[in-house]
Parts: structure tokens; C-alpha cells; sequence
């Protein structure tokens, strides 16, 4: 990375949405905790210092809608939780049973949505800290807390009403910026002296990355009411980039052949060099759009058709008059999809549409309800041990009884919630997830530890050591949507100086930071055993759920979205890369499972590398304005089906070649050939995926 790239990075950290919206929480956290201590009201100072700081982690990228409700069900939430557990700590029995009910009941939170889940565990957070509080008058504290959690969201949704959309321009900023990554890994398909596995694996890395951005974008505008208001300008512009951003990477995912074939087939000359050169063109040039496109306006700047670009196609077209029949389709075929992908930014840039059908635009009533991926909300139905929403709550309230029994038989600290706050914070469902936040939360504790000893012992002043602790505060906000870790690192340093200064004993609240931390991580790696929640079980369900899908899309590509309408063809799309996404998840997690060892992760890295690019050569079908149904061939689709079928019994199932898949090639890639590409691979999806049916 050079100079400049480093430099535009930290520029735009410190001018983007992450870095303000800190700025802005650590100002609104710390105000009222100034003002209250001048004011000799130290009681209130630290109640609505609690209740900001905790409440504006409720505070997620949203609409205005969606984000009052939030607010509102944040705010009852805190001020009830804190009015119970304070009114009950004076008698030691009856807390430890609240706080367990509380752990179940919270958890169970998560049955109702994301939204509801991140509150019900910020809620729990909210016993651990008036646990450590312990306020000698539960009624007055719980006000000041409902006070902390109205303030901080009064600021927050005024932001919003003046910027309603900054959030989504962020998102689809982040968007092209993970398109831009994943243009540039198709660009290394092109390069002889990268392995192809080691790229397919990133690509499916980034592939999962962007779709995640567009679920954002989807859940950020689809929900809003505001904005799909047709009579919305604003609105409208913003839903023609999401479409825009769909189809794009739609034409990324495109970009798609057999690489081992065209590596062989231009080995000599340069235009395996000169295709390389051009997506790397078009990627920077996504970056450069995403650095702009959070501006509503139209811009000029630097393009996709700028002079070194079309020097490097000029020199391609004029290689390919010297090329033989086969090399020339293939380059063709890569020039046309990036003069398609070049449109679409075009499109992008200046914030209107073409006339021209040629890019698949939207036509037709399109129902945006169902790209919107809701939460089913049945609790009756996760009231089983079969839930995992269900086996976690249960987990995570023995473990906070564990953790009371446990206290009690060491000597009484001030700061034993601690233990309490990294259950909450490090136990997860799954054992991956729960082993990388350990890791996580240890190595910035302990760095954060190494950070504040080191100030405290340089710096004797409390005002200076109160102002570091409001600059890690900052940085605990900046990063903490990042890189958990760095937030981590932030936090520790800003509790040890807080504390110490008010309190004095920073030896004291060392000790207790490094044992009770590592007290909460021990338990929850334990805990994990205790009904566990494991992805390796569930491998073959996350397969045959993505081969599923992936016939569905296949069927969809062959009938033409004239046939089918928008809804039933982009819907087909969007299951097919979740899915996909789904068991790329399941596979990484499980590769962390303690009996990872027995399971062949070559045979599933096979399975998802082969579905990925099946789905990318249907993405191919799917926008072929050549294409027409009558083209498939039935006897390829009946053996695609036949492979990709869970549990088929696979009859005279030799595997096609090369070779094989060219006797298809009857011109312009077509989707006789396309099909028979999709076969080959299917015949390699049923070799790597023969331990994982039945």
C-alpha cells in the first residue's frame, strides 16, 4: 500500500461515519457527567454517565423509524432493569436470582430480531454495572439512568432528522469499496503466478463480505417508509444506487470462466497481462466512486473511461486480431462484460438511468417487502432444547449461577461484576465465535492494561489521566463496529485511569481486571460443552440448502426473468448467494470446532469453491441477452440436477473435461456451453460432497 492509499485511508477514518458518530457519542456520554460533578451531584453525574454510554451501544446504522423504536424500547428496558436489580441488592440470595432469570430472560431476547437481541444483551450488561454501582437509592438511580438513555437518543435521532440518510450513504460506500476488493481478486485469475485455490478463497471470503453489504443496504432503505415514498427524490435516487449496486455485482460475479482453460489457452502473448491490468482499472475506479458516492450529487472525477484505461483496451483489441478463433471469444467475452460493468458505474456516477435494456434493468412491480430479510417471531417455538436461541440463554444463566457461587467463595471485591461483564460480552452460541471473542477480549485487556500502567506511571495528575481516559473513550467508540479487539484496548486503559483516579489503588483495579476477566473467558469456553451449538452438525443441511437454491436459480436463468417476472428472478438470486454465504459461515466456524479433526474440510472447501462458481456461470446465463430457453440443453440440466440432488443415486456419471465442455462451444459462449461447464462442475460437487450425504 502506498503513501497516498495510506493516506487516503486515515483521511477518510477520521472524515467518515465510524469517527464522527464516536466523536459525537464520547461528547454526548461525557457532557452530562461534567456538568453534573461541577454542579456537586456526583450520584447523578454517574447514573446518566451509565445510561448514555451503555444505551448508545443499542445505537445501530439505521432509519428514522426504526431507530425511535429502538430508542423507546432501549430506554423502558434500562430504566426497569435498573429500578429491579437495584431495589434487590441489598439481599445477596435474591439478586443472584434475578440476574439468572435476567440472563435467561434477556438472551431469549434474540427470538424477536437483532435489534431486540443487542438490547436484551446490553440490558444484561446494565445488572452487571449496577451490580458494581450498587446505588444507595435504587428509585433516584434508575431516573438518572432513564435520563441518560432520553438524552443520548435525543441527540441521536435529532442527527438523524437532519441527515436521514447518511447512514445508507455509508453503507453503500462500504459496498463499493468490498466490490472494488472483489473485482481486484477476479483480476488475479488472470495472473499465471497466482495459485488459483488460494484466490477462489479469497474471492469467496469478499464474496460473503458484499453480500453482507447489500443485506445492510436492503434493511437500511427497504424498511424505511420515508424514503420508498415514490413521491421521495431522494428516496428514488437512493433505491436506483441499490439497484444499480445489485446489478453491478451481478456483473462482477460474471466475470467468471474456466480459469485453468483460458490460463492455458492464452499463456503466450499479453493479454492475459493486459485483462488483468483492465479489471484492476475498473476496481480502482470503484474505489474512487465509493470514496464520493455519499454525496446525493452527481460528480465528475476520475472515471472508468479515463485515458490509461482505454489505452489498456485499445492494446487488447489490437492483440486480439492475433489471436486464434477460441482465444479471441474468450477476450471478447471479457471486454463485453467490462463495458457492461463500465456502464453501470457510469450510471452510478451520474446518478440517473440509461434508456437502453441492455444491463437487465428493473422492469416490471417489483414487491420490496421480500428482499427485506425479516425475523419470524414465535416463542413458543424456541421454548425447546432444539433452538439454539433457547440452549444458549440456558447456558449463559448457569453460567452467571456458576459465577455467583464462585464469588462468593473468594475474597469480596468492588469489582467482581467484572466477571459477570465478560460473560455477557465473550459467551456466544457458537464455540467459534465464543473462542475469538476470548482471544479477543484477552489481548486487549492485557494490552489495555500495559497502556494504563504505563501513563499512571509517567502522569500523577488526575485531571490529565481523566482527559486520557475520555481519548480512549473516542477510540473505544471508533473502533468498536471495526475491530473488537482495538475497542478492547481502548476501553481498559479508560476504565483503569477513571476509576483510579476517583478511587486511587490502581494496582488494586489491575489485579482485579486481569482476574476477573480471565475467570469470565475460562467459564464461557467451558460453558460452551453445555448445550452446544455446533455448525459442523449441521454441514449437511447448509449444503443441501445451497444446492437447492442453486437449482432454483439455475431454473430461473434458463426461463429468462420476461418469463418468470422480477420478483420470483431476483428473489432466486438473492437465496442463492445468501445460501451460499450461509455454508461458507458454517464451514469457516466449524473449522474451529474442537472436532475439526475429523472432519474433511478439503472435500467441503471443494463443495463450496464448486458452488460458487456454478452460481457464477448462472449469474452468466441469467444476463445473456443472447439467451433463450429453448437453448438449454435437457439432457445437461437433467444431469446437473442429477449431481447437485441430495441423495440422487448417480448412474453412468463420468466426469466431463475440457474437452468435453468445448464439443459445446458453438459460438459466442453459449449457454449450451455454459451448461456443460456447469456439469463438469457438478460432477466435481458430487465427488467432494460423497461423506457429507445420506
Amino acid at each position: 500500500m502506498g503513501k497516498n492509499s495510506i493516506g487516503s485511508t486515515i483521511s477518510y477514518f477520521f472524515l467518515g461515519e465510524y469517527f464522527s458518530d464516536a466523536l459525537r457519542t464520547t461528547i454526548t456520554v461525557v457532557l452530562p457527567i461534567i456538568l453534573f460533578f461541577y454542579m456537586g451531584n456526583p450520584e447523578a453525574a454517574k447514573g446518566i454517565g451509565v445510561g448514555a454510554l451503555l444505551i448508545s451501544l443499542t445505537d445501530l446504522p439505521d432509519n428514522r423509524l426504526n431507530k425511535l423504536k429502538t430508542a423507546l424500547s432501549s430506554i423502558i428496558v434500562f430504566f426497569a432493569t435498573t429500578l429491579v436489580v437495584s431495589s434487590v441488592l441489598d439481599q445477596v440470595y435474591l439478586t443472584a436470582v434475578v440476574v439468572v432469570i435476567a440472563a435467561f430472560s434477556f438472551s431469549m431476547f434474540a427470538v424477536y430480531g437483532q435489534k431486540l437481541s443487542l438490547i436484551g444483551t446490553m440490558a444484561l450488561i446494565v445488572c452487571t454495572f449496577v451490580m458494581g454501582l450498587h446505588p444507595a437509592r435504587p428509585l433516584y438511580f434508575s431516573s438518572y439512568i432513564l435520563l441518560g438513555g432520553v438524552w443520548y437518543y435525543v441527540i441521536s435521532l435529532i442527527q438523524i432528522l437532519l441527515r436521514p440518510y447518511r447512514s445508507l450513504h455509508h453503507a453503500i460506500f462500504e459496498c463499493l469499496m468490498s466490490s472494488a476488493l472483489f473485482l481486484n481478486a477476479k483480476a488475479k485469475n488472470y495472473d499465471v503466478d497466482i495459485p488459483l485455490d488460494l484466490q477462489q478463497k479469497e474471492a469467496i471470503k469478499l464474496h460473503i463480505k458484499v453480500n453482507q453489504k447489500h443485506e445492510l443496504i436492503r434493511n437500511l432503505l427497504l424498511t424505511d417508509k420515508y424514503a420508498m415514498n415514490p413521491d421521495n427524490p431522494k428516496g428514488r435516487l437512493l433505491l436506483e444506487r441499490t439497484r444499480l449496486l445489485i446489478d453491478l455485482y451481478e456483473q462482477l460475479n460474471a466475470v467468471h470462466y474456466d480459469y485453468v482453460l483460458v490460463r492455458e489457452t492464452l499463456a503466450t502473448g499479453p493479454s492475459l497481462k493486459l485483462i488483468a491490468t483492465l479489471i484492476e482499472l475498473l476496481a480502482k475506479e470503484l474505489e474512487q466512486l465509493g470514496r464520493h458516492v455519499r454525496s446525493a450529487k452527481a460528480y465528475k472525477g476520475e472515471v472508468a473511461t479515463n485515458i490509461e484505461y482505454y489505452q489498456k483496451r485499445v492494446m487488447l483489441l489490437q492483440e486480439m486480431e492475433l489471436l486464434n478463433e477460441n482465444q479471441r471469444k474468450i477476450v471478447l467475452k471479457v471486454v463485453s462484460n467490462m463495458n457492461d460493468i463500465v456502464r453501470i458505474i457510469e450510471m452510478i456516477r451520474g446518478n440517473e438511468r440509461t434508456p437502453g435494456q441492455h444491463l437487465q434493468e428493473l422492469s416490471g412491480p417489483i414487491s420490496y417487502p421480500l428482499f427485506i430479510t425479516g425475523d419470524r417471531f414465535s416463542i413458543k417455538e424456541h421454548l425447546t432444547l432444539k433452538s439454539p436461541i433457547f440452549r444458549f440463554s440456558l447456558r449463559l444463566a448457569i453460567c452467571f449461577l456458576f459465577g455467583f457461587l464462585l464469588i462468593w467463595q473468594l475474597e469480596p471485591s468492588k469489582y467482581s461484576y467484572w466477571l459477570f461483564l465478560t460473560l455477557v460480552i465473550v459467551a456466544r452460541p457458537k464455540f467459534s465465535i465464543t473462542w475469538k471473542r476470548n482471544l479477543q477480549r484477552l489481548k486487549g485487556s492485557l494490552g489495555g492494561v500495559v497502556i494504563g500502567l504505563v501513563i499512571v506511571y509517567f502522569v500523577k495528575s488526575p485531571a490529565v489521566l481523566l482527559s486520557f481516559s475520555v481519548i480512549f473513550l473516542l477510540g473505544f467508540y471508533a473502533f468498536n463496529r471495526l475491530n473488537y479487539t482495538i475497542s478492547v484496548l481502548f476501553i481498559t486503559p479508560a476504565v483503569i485511569l477513571t476509576l483510579g483516579s476517583y478511587q486511587g489503588h490502581f494496582d488494586h483495579i489491575v489485579h482485579d481486571r486481569i482476574i476477573f476477566t480471565v475467570l469470565g473467558c475460562v467459564i464461557a469456553i467451558f460453558a460452551t460443552y453445555l448445550f452446544p451449538v455446533w455448525d459442523s452438525r449441521q454441514l449437511k443441511a447448509k449444503i443441501s440448502r445451497a444446492t437447492t437454491d442453486t437449482l432454483h436459480y439455475l431454473q430461473v436463468a434458463i426461463e429468462r426473468k420476461e418469463n418468470l417476472g422480477e420478483n420470483i428472478s431476483r428473489m432466486a438470486r438473492k437465496n442463492a448467494n445468501l445460501s451460499l454465504s450461509a455454508l461458507s459461515e458454517a464451514i469457516e466456524s466449524a473449522s474451529q470446532e474442537p472436532m475439526r479433526k475429523h472432519i474433511d474440510f478439503n472435500g467441503l472447501y471443494g463443495v463450496q469453491s464448486t458452488i460458487y462458481q456454478i452460481n457464477a456461470i448462472i449469474t452468466s446465463i441469467y444476463l445473456s441477452v443472447n439467451h433463450k430457453p429453448e437453448q438449454a440443453d435437457s439432457l445437461l440440466v437433467d444431469r446437473i440436477v442429477s449431481n447437485l440432488s441430495d441423495g440422487t443415486v448417480i448412474q453412468n456419471n463420468a466426469e466431463l473435461d475440457s474437452d468435453e465442455v468445448y464439443l459445446y462451444h458453438d459460438g459466442d459462449h453459449s449457454t449450451k456451453q455454459k451448461l456443460a461447464h456447469i456439469a463438469a462442475l457438478s460432477c466435481q460437487f458430487n465427488r467432494f460432497s460423497a461423506g457429507f450425504r445420506g
